[in-house]
This record gives structure tokens, sequence and C-alpha cells, in this order.
């Protein structure tokens, strides 16, 4: 029959496991292909804005602004906060088997959890180059995470302990390799100053509070670049400053009493190290508070330069104060409201909504000032189609003010 294949009394294919091990990490890769995506559909939209000059400065703004949003999101979720690896190490297999396999041991620790990489120079029963009896017929390559996040638990591995203890003891049931039973009994320990997996959790804790805090902000920032640029510039630096305290929480609280180190032979063991993820967590928080550090610089100094590098208007701050003739019976375009039948004698005046309008003293009927009354400038409409300023009022002979400008 065509469609017997692979079936058992009429039932559905049955097809063997292949067992595989995670060879990417999919919560990174899945961040690093959004920004990707993001990234270039911007480079797809870029020749639309009109100016070399334009086009350059909206290329800088958004790479550094995707740049540090997939950062903080690498830096809450990567797994190389710390790192240890050895490579050609001769160690025992599994329980049972009275060989040792030359692999290649790994160790990346993130926020959170800890992955451990087991990896075997051979496939199957090869080694070098003659079949060795005993030797497992499987391929070796492992990669286990274990998580460490919540509390600290019992001592032990109990229904109360806590959740690192619980996974250590499942897989001591499924049966997993020993040199990862080895490394994760490790973060385990809680006494007796071995005080490695509190200390990584700990750390892990209040730096994912730190990192997670940034987030926020640098949301907050991006959207005040286009409101207020001198509030985004201090959000900026929040930023930076949430990740740059992520990075100093964590290599502050994370050692403990000593360094942890796991020995597998006298010349093999693991030291750890600082990772890519500890890293780029640094790169992103000094790049948002320089950034952020330039750019309200440039707001006090040069507040034209940064406004037309951001696209924003530079007046949206100010208020536009007019002053407008009435004694215009009909406007040009035949509407009837005040405003269209009145004529802009100030186009524009630039005036802070925190400046106070100018008043002067109103003048008495011998000419003389009076100091019991004052009036603005503008009350009165001019007589002139020119604009009113302070230099027009002069100081008569009698001690008042005349403005040609303004009828007393």
């Amino acid at each position: 029959m065509a469609y017997s294949g692979f079936r058992e009394e009429l039932g559905p294919p049955q097809y063997p496991r292949d067992k595989t091990s995670q060879r990417v990490d999919i919560v990174e890769a899945g961040f690093i292909f959004a920004a990707i995506i993001l990234f270039i559909s911007f480079l797809a939209i870029l020749p639309g804005i009109r100016g070399l000059q334009n086009r350059l400065f909206a290329f800088i703004r958004i790479t550094v602004s995707i740049f540090l949003g997939v950062a903080i999101m690498l830096s809450a979720y990567g797994q190389e906060w710390e790192s240890a690896e050895i490579y050609d190490v001769k160690t025992a297999y599994k329980t049972f088997f009275n060989r040792e396999i030359i692999a290649d041991v790994g160790v990346k620790i993130g926020l959170n959890s800890v992955n451990i990489t087991l990896k075997s120079e051979t496939d199957l029963t090869q080694h070098n180059g003659s079949v060795e009896l005993g030797y497992p017929d499987e391929k070796i390559d492992y990669n286990e995470r274990f998580h460490f996040y919540g509390g600290q638990g019992r001592i032990g591995f109990g229904r109360f302990s806590g959740r690192i203890n619980r996974e250590f003891r499942a897989a001591q049931w499924r049966g997993l390799p020993l040199p990862i039973l080895w490394i994760s009994e490790y973060f385990t320990l809680d006494g007796e100053d071995i005080l490695w997996g509190r200390s990584y959790r700990l750390a892990g804790y209040y730096a994912w509070i730190m990192v997670w805090t940034a987030f926020p902000l640098w949301l907050l920032a991006n959207i005040l670049f286009f409101m207020v640029i001198r509030n985004g510039a201090y959000f900026l630096m929040l930023t930076g400053g949430s990740l740059l305290t992520a990075n100093i929480l964590y290599a502050g609280i994370r050692y403990g009493f000593q360094p942890m180190v796991i020995p597998f032979t006298a010349e093999k063991m693991l030291h750890f190290h600082k990772g890519a993820t500890f890293y780029l967590c640094m790169v992103a928080g000094l790049i948002a508070f320089l950034s952020g550090i330039v750019i309200l610089f440039m707001d006090f100094n040069y507040p034209l330069e940064i406004a037309a590098f951001f696209g924003v208007d530079p007046l949206q701050d100010f208020e536009d104060t007019f002053v407008y003739d009435e004694r215009s019976e009909k406007a040009a375009n035949g509407l009837s409201s005040s405003i269209a039948e009145s004529k802009a004698v100030f186009k524009q005046r630039n005036k802070s909504r925190f400046d106070k309008p100018r008043r002067l003293p109103q003048q008495s009927r011998n000419g003389g000032p009076r100091g019991d009354g004052l009036y603005e400038v503008a009350e009165a409409p001019p007589e002139k189609d020119t604009d009113i300023a302070m230099g027009d009022i002069k100081k008569d002979e009698g001690g008042g003010y005349d403005n040609e400008a303004v009828e007393a």
C-alpha cells in the first residue's frame, strides 16, 4: 500500500525523536531581527526626505535610537553578562559510563539564568580514526538552561527551595551529563561563605530593574525630542544613567566574597569574565548619556542648529504677539470677522511667555508723570503703520513722555 509506510495498526506515522540542541537564543535573535527590519524599512523611506542634510540628520537620529532600543532589550534578555569556556577537556560523561570524553564546555550567565553547553568533538563512536568500545552511540551536544530568578528559597531541593535548586534536582532525574550537573551545582550552594548563586541572583535582580527603568525613559526621550528638545536631552541622560547603574550594580554585587572558579583538571578551569552583553549595556549607556549632554549643550548655546538637526520649529517655545489695526472697514478677502478685517501692524514678535508686558507711567493733565496709574503701550492703536518700539518714546521738557505712535 502506498500510504502504509511508517504506520502501525492503522495509526498515524511514527517517526523517531530527533534530539537537537538549541544553537541560537531565540529571544535574542528575535530582537536583533526586529531591529534589522526596522532599520531596513527606514532605509527604504530615507530617499523620500528632501535635502541631503535632512537625510543625514534623520539617518543619525534613527540609527542611534534603534541601537539604544535593541541594546536595552538585549541587555535585559541577553545571556552573556558573564561567560567562561574551556576546550578539549577530558571529563566524565554520564553515570554508569566508565570512559572519559574529550569535549568543549561553555557557560553563559544572564540576569535571570545560566546556560551550560557541552559539546564533544566526536559525533558517534569514531574517535581518532578508530572505533572504541564503550563510547555512547549518540551525538554529544547539550545545551541546558537553569533559571535562578525569584526568591532564594530554603536550603535543599524540596518544594520550598529556590528555582534553580528544583531545576537541578529535575536534571539529575533526567540523567544529564555530569559536567552540566557539576557546573549547575555551584549555583545551588548557599552557605559557609559559598554564596555564588545568591550573588548572581541579587546582581541580576537589581540590574534587571535598572535596565527596564531605562526602557520607558528611552521611549519618553524619543517623544520629547519632537516637543521640547531640552527635556528630551534630560530623559536621554537618565536612560544612559540607568544602563550604567545596571553595570555598576551587577559588577558590585556579583562577586560576593570570592570569584567563582570551576576546575575540571589542574590545567582546565572555568574562569568567568565579563561577556558581550555586559559591554553592550555599558556602551549603550555611555552613548545615551554623552549624547544627552551634547544635545543639552547645543540647546543652550546653539538652539537653531539643534532644532534644525531634529527638524522642529525653533519658535514653538515662544508666543507670537500681534497688534491689529481695526481702522480698516473691509478686509481684502471679504471675511466679516474682526481679525480678517484688521490689518497686522506688527508682523511677528518673539516674546517669551514668561516676560511681563512693558508699562509706562500715565501722563497727567499738566504734562508731568503720574505714578498712580499705568497703561500698556499697545492699548491704543497706532496712527501710522509702523512698529512701536521703545526708541519712539521721547521724554519732553516738562518731564512727561511723548510717543509719536501712541496718543495720550
